[in-house]
């Protein structure tokens, strides 16, 4: 059977040139734009990170834990997938959501639009103990931090090389952010608050330690889909 409506010359070598950027691990998600998370299409971009199941984990629990009217801050949103997500999903509370990085933050901008009325899109590196004071009384605080170790970065797939190094690299250990953020946004949350962290899977007993030299309390991991650590989740006691 013969088509009747051929492909022009500047299609066929546009079809020849997304065939080339696949083969070569470019990810597909960059290429049509736009990613499905939690039942949110979010758009994604060279200079973001693509959202992926396992963070639905945390976006299960943050929905468990925050009660009405709560305060949530998210911290390196990325993407803005996590607040868009909770936004999405439970409609009577305020989500901060922090990031620091311009590419993602443009991404974060066009994916929370939808959601100005409960998500508020600050510009900050949440890792300068100065920004972290400007926030306070906060009910629950969110994090998927890059948390890849040194050796991880060194045997990345192909495919996962082309997102930003910035939102994967967690120091040689993968720690770093999670020491970071327990010590200087603790003072941030109000007693009995919560903070929900998203970790590698074999990151559980010194992610739990971190937060129990902290002050936290109540600390529990939770597994994902996969059967996995995902989530560690620990309350503030002071």
């Amino acid at each position: 059977m013969i088509l009747k409506n051929s492909f022009s010359l500047s299609e066929i070598r546009k079809c020849i040139k997304i065939a080339n950027k696949i083969k070569n691990g470019f990810p597909i998600q960059y290429i049509i734009k736009n990613w499905e998370f939690y039942g949110v299409e979010i758009k994604v971009g060279k200079g973001v990170l693509i959202p992926r199941q396992d963070t639905e984990t945390l976006v299960d629990i943050a929905l468990k834990i925050a009660k009405k009217n709560n305060k949530i801050l998210d911290l390196g949103t990325g993407s803005g997938c996590i607040s868009a997500a909770i936004a999405k999903n439970k409609k009577d509370v305020k989500i901060f959501a922090v990031e620091k990085y311009n590419k993602a933050y443009k991404f974060a901008k066009k994916n929370l639009k939808s959601f100005k009325n409960s998500v508020k899109l600050i510009k900050g590196d949440i890792l300068d103990e100065k920004f972290s004071k400007n926030f306070k009384e906060i009910d629950v605080i969110i994090s998927n931090p890059p948390y890849l170790t040194k050796k991880e970065i060194n045997s990345l797939e192909k495919e996962v090389k082309f997102e930003p190094l910035t939102a994967l690299y967690g120091g040689e250990n993968g720690l770093k952010y999670y020491k970071k953020i327990s010590e200087i946004w603790k003072n941030s949350l109000k007693k009995n608050a919560y903070i929900i962290f998203e970790i590698g899977f074999s990151q559980k007993e010194y992610v739990e330690l971190i937060l129990k030299r902290n002050g936290f309390f109540n600390i529990k991991t939770y597994l994902d889909s996969n059967k996995k650590n995902r989530v560690v989740v620990g309350q503030k006691n002071f």
